[in-house]
């Protein structure tokens, strides 16, 4: 995050700074906190929950295949979304750092202003694939795909406008995040499942087995 602000060091934030956003007013907003900046693989970190006893307390065992079963599935439902809330606690970390970076650089150098606005050759770009015909044999009937691409990371910038883009691109590294780990647990869980179906088809034919080869 680029500092380019002009100006002399301020004890009070300049007007409509990031210090008005309601973000930095929250209860959850220190600017005194000190947040490590996140690092490739930081992540991985919510994969680790707490356990909700302890392993050496006594318990009763599974005594059949089927609630050996139905007991993995349950503990890994949990702790899949025990995981799922650990990614969302971290990326949200990061977008708190992100803010109170910025508010630090805004309010020693105040604010730098910049042209929102798209630039000519962007809406000449931009037209040019609107007003472009659609391809022989195009098939569009996909709405049931994501057309969501995450943001590439933002370039240098100003203080606040480099706070938008990097928690745009924040966002869409925990959906990219949020997404895979919620396919992968899935897999595992649908497996089990099949698992536990199969199982209790098993235990209720069964019976009917015996009682056929108990038959002269």
């Amino acid at each position: 995050m680029q500092d380019t602000g002009k100006g002399g060091a301020s004890a009070k934030p300049p007007p409509n700074s990031l210090a008005d956003a309601d973000d930095v007013k929250s209860p959850l907003f220190d600017l005194e906190e000190q947040i490590p900046v996140f690092q490739p693989g930081s992540q991985a970190m919510a994969m680790f929950v707490p356990l909700e006893h302890s392993l050496f307390d006594p318990f009763d065992a599974p005594e059949t295949k089927a609630e050996q079963l139905k007991a993995s599935l349950e503990n890994m439902e949990k702790h899949s979304a025990a995981v799922q809330d650990n990614i969302m606690f971290i990326y949200e970390r990061e977008r708190r750092r992100i803010l109170r970076h910025a508010k630090i650089l805004e309010g020693a150098n105040g604010i730098v202003e910049t042209d929102v606005g798209i630039s000519a050759q962007e809406e000449e770009a931009m037209m040019a694939f609107v007003d472009a015909p659609m391809p022989l044999d195009a098939d569009y009937s996909t709405r049931y795909l994501s057309t969501y691409t995450a943001p590439n990371a933002p370039p240098e910038c100003p203080p606040r406008q480099a706070a938008i883009l990097w928690s745009l691109y924040n966002a869409g590294q925990e959906l990219d995040q949020l997404a895979g780990y919620g396919a992968h647990a899935q897999g595992i869980l649908d497996e089990y499942k099949k698992a536990l179906a199969q199982e209790l088809t098993s235990v209720v034919d069964k019976p009917a087995q015996d009682g056929n080869a108990s038959q002269p």
